[in-house]
């Protein structure tokens, strides 16, 4: 009974990650929020904020284009962050777990993406006859049985899955647990190798450097660097907004060409 009660709050906490990308990129799906939330669903707040931590790290650079998705981040996050308190499992094992979780949802969702688009007919249809009440009443339905599909997934990986942790925990051995925990520890440096081919412009890159200074030369904690980038930012911010140039006043001319 308790792990039914545990599967469906895991499942809710899937849903929930999952509607902040049916209205917009929220950022729901990020393992920060996505973990915290699992956690404190499952009551272990703190094993749910360093599970997110850490798999942020190493999902920094992974980004979704179009409608391709590489990894199921949110649902990757969610997962793991379940079982390694349902399990409980070393965070080693949870970083590496959230691999195939995260690729099992990138498998899982275009299911849902065939059913979905195979509504779009009747959608059409209900526009072209003025009828739009049945359409809204269409969306409500696609949108409950997309927050429904992922809570079910959610239940059933949690049902199926904790009991096999609780196995699995007792039975691996500790050089094991420690060479999961080496690799796991090695994967931050490639999603922040991921995020810097992104920045690495003249823009951007300084910035970079200037976060990474504190933290290897000042053994600067990652709490010391957000504060000053803060202090940056604020600052940045400040300057911008006081050395705005007001909206130049458009003469007839200009209106007239502009229309």
């Amino acid at each position: 009974m308790i792990l039914l009660i545990q599967a469906l709050l895991v499942g809710t906490a899937l849903a929930f990650q999952k509607w902040g990308n049916w209205f917009g990129s929220l950022g729901f799906d990020r393992p920060i929020l996505a973990g915290a939330l699992t956690g404190l669903l499952l009551g272990s707040l703190r094993t749910g904020i360093i599970v997110g931590a850490a798999l942020e790290l190493v999902y920094l650079g992974s980004v979704m284009l179009g409608g391709t998705i590489a990894f199921d981040i949110g649902m990757g996050t969610v997962m793991s962050t379940a079982f390694a308190i349902l399990g409980p499992l070393p965070l080693g094992v949870t970083v590496l777990l959230s691999f195939p979780v995260s690729l099992l949802g990138a498998v899982v969702y275009p299911v849902f993406k065939k059913w979905s688009t195979s509504l779009v007919p009747r959608f059409q249809d209900e526009l072209k006859a003025h009828q739009i009440q049945a359409f809204n009443r269409l969306w409500h339905r696609q949108w409950l049985a997309y927050l429904g599909f992922w809570f079910l997934v959610g239940t059933g990986l949690t049902l199926l899955g904790a009991p096999l942790c609780r196995l699995l925990v007792p039975v691996l051995p500790a050089p094991l647990v420690h060479v999961l925990a080496v690799g796991a520890g090695m994967l931050p440096a490639m999603g922040i190798a991921a995020m810097l081919i992104s920045l690495w412009n003249s823009e951007l890159i300084p910035w970079f450097f200037l976060g990474f200074a504190p933290v290897a030369f000042f053994k600067g904690s990652m709490i010391e660097v957000a504060f000053i980038a803060s202090v940056i930012a604020a600052l940045m911010a400040g300057n911008a907004w006081h050395h705005r140039q007001p909206p130049k006043a458009k003469s007839v001319e200009d209106d007239f060409l502009d229309d």
